[in-house]
């Protein structure tokens, strides 16, 4: 009976032995195909691929925007300058990227807050005003099955004219998130009959700068000063009070 309990005992740790070589060796090949395939996958390239057509995609809109913005709404392509950015853009990226299968796809902002129209608006001549573009794209990459990938990109410029003392006008330029523009300097602003002749940025608690534009007092003051601004990419916004 003894002699019948250690050969079962031995054959059981036998089979246990050889269940586990088993799946050592099946875990190895699995291990080694798996190094082999992210070793062979270009993934810092597709990822590469990805970040450059959303940074070209806010570029684009950005252009856009400045060419929306210096434009007259009267102007019958001035609407549509965005649309037609993009739907060149959409076919060239199948030209730059070939072998990938790359499609891209775009849905144009509408009517919300800012009354998009074909993703683009702006809204002047009030104490804030603004320009705006926004678009959610939509991509595809066929080669590594990456199907509905989607970002939105937006462009904005806010100005607010704060108050107008004397010669000197108060304002906040504000960007995406309503950050405030920091690194504007005398020649990104013009007021509307007056000569500027200074411009000074102050640190202030609730606005975090505010820029004031020093104007020439050999006129009286405006009552209603026009203000307009360029950011450092060319986006237009004109404010008045």
């Amino acid at each position: 009976m003894r002699t019948l309990m250690r050969q079962k005992k031995g054959q059981f740790i036998i089979i246990a032995v050889l269940i586990i070589a088993i799946m050592i060796v099946s875990i190895g090949a699995l291990l080694q195909r798996a190094v082999v395939y992210y070793k062979h996958e270009p993934w810092e390239e597709y990822l590469t691929l990805i970040e450059g057509v959303e940074l070209n995609s806010q570029r684009l809109m950005e252009i856009s925007l400045v060419n929306f913005t210096q434009t007259s709404l009267s102007e019958s392509t001035s609407q549509n300058i965005l649309q037609e950015n993009l739907n060149n853009w959409t076919i060239d990226l199948r030209h730059i990227y070939p072998g990938r299968g790359v499609i891209a796809g775009y849905t144009l902002e509408n009517g919300t807050a800012y009354n998009y129209t074909l993703g683009l608006a702006r809204s002047w001549n009030n104490q804030t005003s603004l320009s705006t573009a926004k678009a959610t794209f939509e991509l595809d990459i066929n080669s590594i099955g990456l199907s509905g990938y989607e970002f939105t990109t937006e462009s904005m410029l806010t100005l607010e004219i704060l108050n107008a003392t004397g010669n000197e006008i108060n304002v906040v330029v504000r960007g995406i998130d309503q950050q405030t523009i920091t690194n504007l300097e005398e020649e990104n602003f013009k007021v509307e009959d007056r000569t500027i002749t200074n411009l000074l940025a102050q640190y202030d608690p609730e606005h975090v700068l505010v820029y004031t534009i020093v104007c020439d007092s050999s006129t009286e003051p405006p009552f209603n000063p026009n203000v307009t601004v360029w950011d450092h990419n060319g986006i237009r916004v004109v404010a008045s009070m």
